[in-house]
């Protein structure tokens, strides 16, 4: 049986603390990239995504996902009977493979030896006192295109393995802000408290 009480503090939103190391966490990712001579030429944002930015999450999370968006470069999905050079695109000199290979010279100069593992779609950054650790994924600007010619943006990239893979940062958050305010902030505070309870169960 679960206490009425452990339900109020399984609802709390994260402590100061805990923000802040995620702050922290994104603060020297956005300097380690900031300061790379070959990504310094390229335009460059980087944010969190995911439970920490729509502050969903819980202490048993183990690490803040980070966005490093590149929109120089973008995927896009066309209408089917229309091809690139109609909504003003062309190929692209910048591709996102070797995108990749510079953020992970950049996070392998950066962080001290061994705090970098990379994996199939993220590069895993290692926790210290300071801050959480991280997930770290590269991604072009992404852009899906009507046949009017409107597009609804978003963020995608290539995992090692091949596929691309969509994700729609700035709509899931807007989503979750509204969702919260029509329940009268209780939508999160009750995501956290399922978050809880799975953790919890395993």
């Amino acid at each position: 049986m679960i206490s009425e009480q452990t339900l109020q503090v399984w609802s709390n939103a994260p402590s100061e603390t805990e923000q802040t190391k995620c702050d922290n966490a994104v603060s020297v990712i956005r300097k380690a990239l900031g300061s790379d001579t070959s990504l310094g030429r390229r335009t460059i944002r980087v944010f969190a995504q995911g439970s920490y930015c729509n502050r969903t999450n819980v202490r048993q999370d183990s690490d803040v996902d980070v966005c490093g968006l590149c929109s120089d470069t973008l995927f896009y999905d066309i209408p089917a009977g229309t091809n690139p050079a109609s909504f003003g695109l062309s190929p692209a000199d910048y591709v996102y493979s070797r995108f990749k290979d510079d953020v992970s010279a950049a996070l392998t100069s950066f962080f001290p030896r061994g705090h970098i593992v990379r994996g199939n779609k993220a590069f895993d950054i290692k926790e210290n006192t300071y801050r959480i650790a991280a997930d770290v994924v590269p991604c072009f600007l992404f852009k899906d295109f009507t046949s009017d010619g409107a597009a609804t943006d978003g963020v995608a990239f290539l995992s090692d393995s091949g596929q691309r893979i969509v994700n729609w940062p700035e709509q899931n958050y807007a989503n979750g802000v509204a969702k919260n305010a029509a329940t009268r902030t209780r939508f999160k505070g009750v995501v956290r408290i399922i978050k809880r309870l799975r953790y919890q169960m395993t």
